[in-house]
């Protein structure tokens, strides 16, 4: 029984490790797909490199061949051929890729060129390595075709595998016409399979290397966004807080120094929201004002900013907007937050809001960030005094 036990435990181990394979293979083919955007971006780049730098080497090779002196003129001509068509290539890569390159993100033309620009190089490498194979038994550049594209392109394993491997084959199968010592033949595509095998083997370092980069970066760019988002933003409704919101009033004060433009400044106060904490749980009310920075969300400009000013205190600042304009946006959303229902499970509450107008133009001197939220805030507190549920504007002259 014991026999019988273990010979069924193999092939169920087999099949264990079987599908450990299979999906350690997935994920590595998921995780190369998710690079690929990035990677095509850098390929782009390097294209516009490889062109600048390969079209005068190309140029100086046909000229040293057209002024050469060789009996062979079949040879030269065939090598002179390979070089113009290369050349016409890389003009072609250099054009394409000159614009192309100053993309932030990548279309279906780079990821295209990229391997287009793969299959030109390995073919006309081999075509070169074929018509020298009428004077000389040697495969360098076969070798250095190899290694360039293995160094240079940022391939992932399969596409660099297939390409490799599909390249070797075009290779074992040409050099048959114009090499007809059999020892020879058999030393190149020797010589090939290790060409082969060291571009392979580099080009998937590389591809690791930039891999593993990349994935560190997008770490850090999400650690930075973490500790910005802990920074500038309001934990519970994810609105800016009061350290964005001076950051964004700077900006906006010196856009009223230079431009002259009027910016309102609006900061709403639920009404008796001590009494929803109070009545329902702070849970219920944390879930409200949730759905209330959503709501002043969807009712604002995309060029205004809505941040928490404290507790269930909110402000918006609308640039290129007087008070005046600022008083008739601010009683559109007080009528439309007394018809709002918030629905917190099975609870539905409604609420109203009071509203304190400035114009930031009012206080254009001052020398404190407070000071710009000083007379919004004045009449905030007006509003409440007279009843809530209303608008009051600001007067500088007054100082309410």
């Amino acid at each position: 029984m014991v026999q019988i036990n273990s010979s069924r435990g193999k092939p169920k181990s087999l099949a264990v490790l079987i599908a450990l394979l299979k999906r350690k293979l997935i994920k590595a083919f998921s995780d190369n797909r998710n690079v690929l955007d990035e990677c095509a971006l850098i390929n782009t780049r390097r294209i516009y490199l490889i062109s600048i730098i390969a079209i005068p080497l190309h140029i100086i090779s046909i000229l040293l061949f057209a002024f050469a002196k060789s009996e062979d003129v079949t040879w030269r001509h065939g090598i002179i051929g390979s070089h113009t068509v290369l050349l016409i290539f890389m003009a072609g890569f250099l054009l394409a890729s000159r614009k192309l390159r100053k993309r932030t993100t990548p279309n279906m033309v780079m990821f295209v060129l990229q391997y287009v620009l793969v299959a030109v190089i390995m073919t006309l490498g081999i075509v070169i390595v074929v018509i020298d194979q009428m004077v000389m038994t040697s495969i360098t550049v076969f070798l250095l075709i190899c290694i360039i594209v293995g160094i240079i392109l940022l391939i992932r394993p399969l596409a660099s595998l297939i390409i490799y491997a599909t390249s070797y084959m075009v290779y074992f199968v040409l050099l048959t016409l114009t090499t007809t010592d059999p020892l020879v033949l058999l030393s190149n595509r020797v010589n090939g399979v290790i060409a082969v095998g060291i571009g392979f083997f580099l080009s998937c370092i590389l591809w690791h290397y930039n891999y593993m980069n990349i994935m560190q970066m997008r770490r850090i760019e999400a650690q930075q966004k973490q500790l910005e988002q802990m920074a500038y933003y309001d934990p519970l409704t994810d609105l800016p807080n009061r350290r964005l919101l001076e950051k964004l009033i700077k900006r906006e004060i010196a856009s009223i120094r230079r431009y002259g433009h009027e910016t309102a400044v609006i900061i709403l106060d639920i009404d008796n929201f001590k009494s929803i904490n109070d009545t329902y749980g702070h849970p219920v009310g944390d879930n409200m004002l949730r759905q209330f920075a959503d709501f002043l969300i969807a009712n604002v400009r995309k060029s205004d900013t809505v941040a928490r000013f404290g507790g269930e205190e909110f402000i918006i600042l609308m640039p290129q907007t007087s008070a005046e304009e600022g008083c008739i946006f601010a009683e559109r959303l007080r009528k439309l937050i007394m018809e709002k229902h918030f629905t917190v499970g099975s609870i539905t509450l409604q609420t109203t809001c009071s509203f304190g107008v400035s114009s930031m133009r009012d206080i254009i001197d001052c020398d404190s960030l407070d000071d710009y939220y000083f007379l919004a805030d004045r009449a905030l507190y007006m509003a409440k005094q007279n009843g809530k549920n209303r608008v009051e504007k600001a007067c500088a002259s007054a100082g309410v």
